[in-house]
């Protein structure tokens, strides 16, 4: 492996403050993570990244080592403020013996950098916050900065492969591997490595588009990556936390899911039986085995181990989450909808779990109660783009067409290049009588879009309605244009 090693930087010096009695809030602790918090895209990937250090020629940025690994890819750093900033190969350093590296931001610009809390381990149920910058999906194309709270499910005494050793329970996305993750003072304890493992996790069996998560991240923490990259000269401002205590069953359960993550799962399950065997009401243990077993395609051992994970936990809003899944699968509705209800109790923005509350009602034909679960999910998550755009089917099956234009207005508000929602907007606006509306937005799909055939068809359609000639020869020329093979775009009887 190649070494990429970062801009000379002032000799190591390691500051130690005094640690606060106090706790931030969560929206404090957001406005913290946001400062320090910087993308780092290529033209085909995004991760994140920290700002660890001020320097004399910028900044340093600490993230995770597969980040910035490809050596083929040109890098940028997008800062928060949004300026960008190209990287050059020689500004990179990948750290020995662990999943991190350092990036070097030249700039003149000032930005925050982030206090950091050294500790041998966490205190299992412990608050943390990760932060970072994850994929876009087809609604929302920009990646946008996330920041999710969870809770710390266990954490090693020794770092284990890649340096491994926190698991936490926080929602992350793709693209959030080299985030922050923070404890409530807003100090950094853990670079964001791995979230769930995507070989092998098994979709949800109510939608295939619904990942079922263990909610089992994995971070590497800051006694890991301080002595690494103060060995790199860098002038870090590290609190070092008094020692805690060892839990003895926490590496097991780090282990498993390091293994998990990393495909092994006869590993992971190995580590897990011996884990029970050990500590038979450890219930993340059964937890994970049930989401080991779920992802070997074993299920009559997954509903087992999640009844005991429950039995022992009551409050893992995860277990219910999963079991409501296979109990759909085992056409238990009933019984599935009663553990989404327990799963937004515990969590109120489980937003996996109302989608599949909305999607059974669906199945069972109740649109009204469909109606009310995608409600709850907006309320749960205004920006949720496939919430408003299930609702707006849903009124339209209704007959409420009013209400249908209202979401996929909501859905351009979220994404001003929804092309998918001007067409459906302008789909129900054509036939609620606003006609100037609907070709306003099939007009607008063709600014977004200059060769996109339906955007031309519909409002030449519209057009020829109106017996607008002109207008519609255009657009059905314009068409032939795009595709003058396709005989087939204008219908014999057009004009």
């Amino acid at each position: 492996m190649k070494t990429f090693w970062v801009l000379p930087i002032t000799a190591a010096v390691i500051w130690t403050s005094t640690v606060p009695s106090w706790s931030l809030s969560a929206s404090q602790v957001a406005e913290i993570s946001k400062a320090v918090t910087v993308a780092i895209q290529t033209e085909t990937s995004i991760g994140s990244g920290v700002f660890v250090a001020k320097n004399a020629q910028g900044y340093t940025v600490l993230t995770a080592a597969h980040v910035v690994r490809d050596l083929e890819q040109k890098y940028q750093i997008v800062a928060p403020d949004g300026r960008r900033y190209k990287i050059d190969r020689s500004q990179i350093k990948i750290l020995p013996g662990a999943d991190l590296a350092l990036v070097q931001l030249v700039t003149t610009q000032s930005y925050r950098t982030i206090k950091i809390r050294k500790t041998n381990a966490i205190a299992e149920g412990s608050a943390v916050y990760v932060a970072g910058f994850p994929l876009g999906t087809q609604t929302i194309s920009k990646s946008l900065f996330n920041f999710t709270e969870g809770r710390v499910t266990a954490s090693s005494q020794q770092p284990l492969e890649d340096g491994y050793g926190l698991i936490y329970t926080n929602l992350t996305l793709p693209g959030m591997s080299g985030g922050s993750v923070l404890n409530d003072r807003g100090e950094l304890v853990a670079i964001h490595g791995r979230g769930d493992v995507e070989k092998g996790s098994e979709a949800s069996t109510i939608n295939p588009t619904v990942r079922v998560k263990t909610g089992f991240n994995l971070g590497i923490l800051a006694n890991v990556f301080v002595p690494l990259a103060s060995k790199s000269g860098l002038k870090l401002d590290v609190t070092t936390a008094p020692e805690t205590a060892p839990d003895a069953t926490s590496n097991g359960l780090v282990l498993a899911t390091v293994k998990l993550q990393s495909g092994d799962l006869p590993g992971a399950l190995a580590e897990l039986d011996k884990l029970i065997t050990a500590s038979p009401k450890k219930a993340a243990a059964y937890y994970l085995r049930a989401n080991v077993y779920q992802a070997l395609g074993d299920r009559s051992r997954v509903l087992p181990d999640l009844n005991r994970a429950i039995e022992l936990d009551v409050k893992n809003p995860r277990a219910y989450f999963l079991r409501g899944n296979i109990l759909y699968a085992n056409q238990d509705l009933k019984g599935a909808l009663a553990d989404f209800d327990h799963t937004v109790q515990l969590d109120p923005k489980y937003i996996q779990a109302y989608l599949l509350r909305a999607i059974i009602f669906q199945v069972q034909g109740d649109l009204p109660g469909a109606l009310t679960a995608y409600t709850e999910m907006i309320k749960a998550d205004p920006q949720d783009p496939l919430a408003y755009n299930n609702r707006a089917g849903i009124k339209a099956h209704l007959n409420d067409f009013s209400g249908a234009i209202a979401d996929f207005s909501q859905l351009i508000k979220l994404n001003p290049e929804n092309i998918s929602a001007y067409d459906s907007r302008g789909h129900f606006r054509k036939y609620s009588g606003d006609v100037p509306g609907a070709i306003a937005d099939y007009s607008k799909i063709i600014e977004l879009s200059p060769n996109n055939i339906r955007g031309y068809s519909q409002r030449a359609g519209i057009y020829k309605d109106r017996k607008d000639w002109q207008l519609a020869l255009a657009d059905y020329t314009k068409m032939l244009k795009i595709n003058p093979m396709n005989l087939k775009l204008i219908p014999i009887n057009s004009i």
